[in-house]
Formats: C-alpha cells, sequence, structure tokens
C-alpha cells in the first residue's frame, strides 16, 4: 500500500502530459468532463499508488501532472451499487439499489441529470449488464451506448473506440462523457504480447475464468499462493493492455485539441481478490484489497503533481466534481466536495468516518444472500461486521495495512464508537423500485459474470 519512487520516470511523463496552468494566473475551468471507470481495478496494483511492475505507465503519467487521491474507498464491493452511489454520490443505503431486483428510484439524481439540465451534451459507453438500462443509471445521458460485454472475449472493449466515434461528431456545446471500462475483470484474458510482458512460467491450473473462479468460490476447485501468483500476472497483464487504450483516447482528445480544456477522471468501482484473506473475485467482503480504489484527475484547475491523503470515498466523486465544474451541488448528498483538502493547505475536512455495505454472492446456510456485511473506516481504524454471523473484526491499516492482525480485544473503547457510528449509519434503509424477474437470458449472462452463483 506504500508509496515509492520512480521520480524521473513521472516528471518525464507529466512533462510529456503538459501543464494545466501558467504560473501566476488563477486556473481556469474545465470546460468539458471526462469520468472514467475501470471495472475491478485495484489501486496499489498501479504505478502511481507504489506498484513496482510496469501496469501502468499512462495513468501515472497522468496522475504525476494531475492530482492523486491517496486514500480512497468504495462503498460496495460489486458493481451495481458502487457505481450508482459514484454516479449519485449516496450511499446504497440512501440511493436503494443493492440487487438486480433494484431501480434507482426516479427522486435520486444523477450526475449525468445534473449535466444536462446546466446545457451540456452527455454521452455514456459502458461494458457491463450491471449498468445497462435496467437499472436507472442511463438517467441524463442524452446518448447511452451499452456494449454487450461476452465472457471470455480478447479484450480491449470497443468503449474507448465508440467514445471517440462519438466526439469526433464535434461538439458545439459542453460535454459530460462517461466511461465504463469491463477490460480488467475476470476472464483476465488479454492479447499475447502483453501476457509475455507479465506472466511467469507456470503449470498449475489457474486460467483466470470466471468460471473457475466462481468454482473456487464454492469450494470445487482448490488454488494456492502459486496459482494466486499466476492470477495475478494474467490481471496485471490486463491492466496494461487497459492503459495502452487510455493512452490511445489520451491521444486522440490531444489530436483533437479535447485534453487541455477538459477535466479527466479515472476512478474504479472496486478491486479483487486473490486468496489475501482466502478468496477470488470481489463482491464478497470489505478487506483493503476490494475496496481502495483508485481516482486520479488532470486538467485546468488541478495543480500538477499533488497527492491528497484525505481518506476519501466513491461518493465524494460527485461533488467534488460538480464543485470542480462550477455547478451547485444537490442538498442531502451523502458526499463531500473535497476541494478545500488541496485547495486550502492545512484545513482538515470535519469527517471521521465514512461507511460500506451492499455486498453481494455471499452464502448463508447454503442460500445465496445479500447485504449481510458491513464497514466502517476510520483514518487509522476499520471495523467489520457481519450481520448474519455477528462476527466483528477491527484492524490498525496504519500498522497493519493487509489487515492480518485482529485488535478488537485491545481497541474495545474505539471498537464500540464505530459500532455506534455504523448502527446509526444503517438506520437509513432506502430501496429502490422493483424490477420484474431477470430474464432468462440475463440470468446467464449474470452467472457468467461471476454473479448469482448457481
Amino acid at each position: 500500500m506504500g508509496i515509492t519512487g520512480r521520480t524521473g520516470l513521472l516528471i518525464l511523463f507529466a512533462l510529456a502530459l503538459g501543464s494545466c496552468s501558467e504560473p501566476g494566473r488563477p486556473p481556469k475551468q474545465p470546460r468539458n468532463l471526462i469520468l472514467i471507470s475501470i471495472d475491478t481495478l485495484c489501486a496499489d496494483h498501479l504505478g502511481a499508488y507504489g506498484y513496482e511492475r510496469p501496469t501502468s505507465p499512462t495513468m501515472d503519467a497522468i496522475a504525476a501532472a494531475g492530482l492523486l487521491f491517496e486514500d480512497v474507498s468504495t462503498p460496495s464491493p460489486w458493481t451495481l451499487p458502487s457505481h450508482a452511489s459514484m454516479l449519485t454520490g449516496l450511499y446504497p443505503n440512501r440511493h436503494g439499489v443493492k440487487s438486480h431486483a433494484q431501480r434507482l428510484p426516479e427522486r435520486v439524481k444523477t450526475i449525468a441529470e445534473i449535466f444536462k439540465a446546466q446545457g451540456y451534451d452527455t454521452a455514456g459507453f459502458v461494458n457491463s449488464h450491471n449498468l445497462s438500462t435496467r437499472y436507472g443509471l442511463d438517467r441524463g445521458f442524452g446518448y447511452f451506448d451499452y456494449i454487450k460485454e461476452d465472457a471470455g472475449q480478447t479484450k480491449p472493449s470497443l468503449v474507448g473506440t465508440r467514445a471517440m466515434q462519438w466526439l469526433k461528431k464535434g461538439k458545439e456545446k459542453p460535454f459530460f462523457l462517461f466511461l465504463h471500462y469491463y477490460d480488467v475483470h475476470s476472464d483476465y484474458t488479454s492479447h499475447p504480447q502483453y501476457e509475455d510482458k507479465f506472466t511467469h512460467p507456470y503449470s498449475g491450473k489457474a486460467d483466470g475464468t470466471t468460471s473457475q473462479l466462481v468454482s473456487v468460490r464454492q469450494g470445487k476447485t482448490a488454488l494456492d499462493q502459486t496459482d494466486a501468483r499466476h492470477l495475478i500476472d494474467l490481471y496485471d497483464a490486463g491492466i496494461r493492455q487497459m492503459d495502452d487504450g487510455i493512452k490511445q483516447l489520451v491521444q486522440f482528445l490531444k489530436d483533437n485539441q479535447i485534453y487541455d480544456n477538459s477535466l479527466l477522471v479515472i476512478t474504479s468501482d472496486h478491486g479483487e481478490e486473490f486468496l489475501e484473506h482466502g478468496g477470488v473475485l470481489h463482491g464478497r467482503t470489505h478487506y483493503q484489497e476490494v475496496m481502495q480504489i483508485p481516482w486520479i484527475m488532470h486538467g485546468p484547475s488541478i495543480p500538477a503533481g499533488h497527492r491528497v491523503r484525505q481518506m476519501a470515498s466513491l461518493v465524494d466523486l460527485m461533488p467534488t466534481l460538480l464543485g470542480l465544474m462550477g455547478i451547485a451541488a444537490p442538498d442531502g448528498l451523502d458526499g463531500m466536495d473535497l476541494r478545500p483538502a488541496w485547495q486550502q493547505p492545512g484545513v482538515t475536512m470535519d469527517r471521521q468516518f465514512i461507511f460500506a455495505e451492499a455486498d453481494h454472492n455471499n452464502t448463508v446456510d447454503g442460500k445465496m444472500v445479500i447485504d449481510i456485511k458491513r464497514a466502517v473506516r476510520h483514518p487509522q481504524f476499520k471495523l467489520l461486521y457481519d450481520r448474519a454471523t455477528k462476527d466483528v473484526q477491527m484492524f490498525d491499516l496504519t500498522q497493519d495495512p493487509n489487515e492480518t492482525n485482529n485488535i478488537l480485544a485491545r481497541e474495545q473503547p474505539m471498537a464500540e464508537i464505530m459500532r455506534t457510528r455504523l448502527a446509526n449509519f444503517m438506520e437509513v434503509q432506502e430501496t429502490g423500485p422493483s424490477l420484474s424477474p431477470l430474464s432468462d437470458e440475463e440470468i446467464q449472462k449474470l452467472k457468467n459474470l461471476g454473479y448469482l452463483g448457481n
């Protein structure tokens, strides 16, 4: 989790990307907003977050020429509720979308609806059923393109290509563009040149397919640490291929005089497990390997080479981006506008705790259940609670970032404070409108993607 060097390389990349403002002049407001969500991207597998492997030279360079949040948590460990939080600034217990049976309520405004009301062109290009029109996350997009994913496809996806085609038509008005890439998600597949760069000699059974990883979850297949290492190799290769896709998009933005007057934001919905706590995939737990996500920004008004240590949540994304674009955020959001964290040095943001919930694909007594696990974060501590088993764990993330030592017994006073705050937080339980049952095709698609089990 630590932050390491490579300073000289990043400075060269930063110079290549260009500065966001001239010295002595007030920063100008971005004209456009481009929000990129890379599904299943672990923050600590990027060079900008301290990873030693060359998975992300383009994203590292964007971070070096812009701003990076060091400690960002997702409010849910799987795609649908996490993206609903990303696009609304609300926790899952407030926006009400925690399963495939729920749709975003009409009363909840999305960031796209807000931009559209301000006269922006709005477009979304997504690559997952979890963001399809079924769940209401397309609201506010004047143009919305759901590019159906295919488990086992050779990636990268068509998301970037379709978005660039949309941009080529020319935009007289400022725009908000949302791109959701599924490329890093399992199956862990990438072109041979990327796998050759990252994989070690291996003769085991791990193949990186979602079907096998689901089998591991079900106890039908056993993997060891050598297998996990191979899975990480395949996963890292996919990140590098994704990074090259971002490089192509950035070059297009520069070639078309879009880059310098746009706010570019890169984040994720959740990370991925590789047996750190015995599991694979994501959705079931709130450990850091799943909860810590990247948040990188570049553009007008963004200081170059700045790192924010303030604890942040994905629910903060919407109010912060609206603030940067000069648009008032709706009342009643759970998220905070984090601009003071870098615009006002020395200012401490008024927040002690952030929360996580809305797990998926867990089982109790042989039945699949959702939303049984909870987490509450403090800048130093994290407390995990399972309402099915009543199990409680507590970790000191400053001393034990890998969450190996449960300190609940020795930190009872702080644990009680955190349990009380968590209980108060969970008193509000909103539920989105119920949807019609999934079709057989949708059920099979979700199974292929690692959801719904059997």
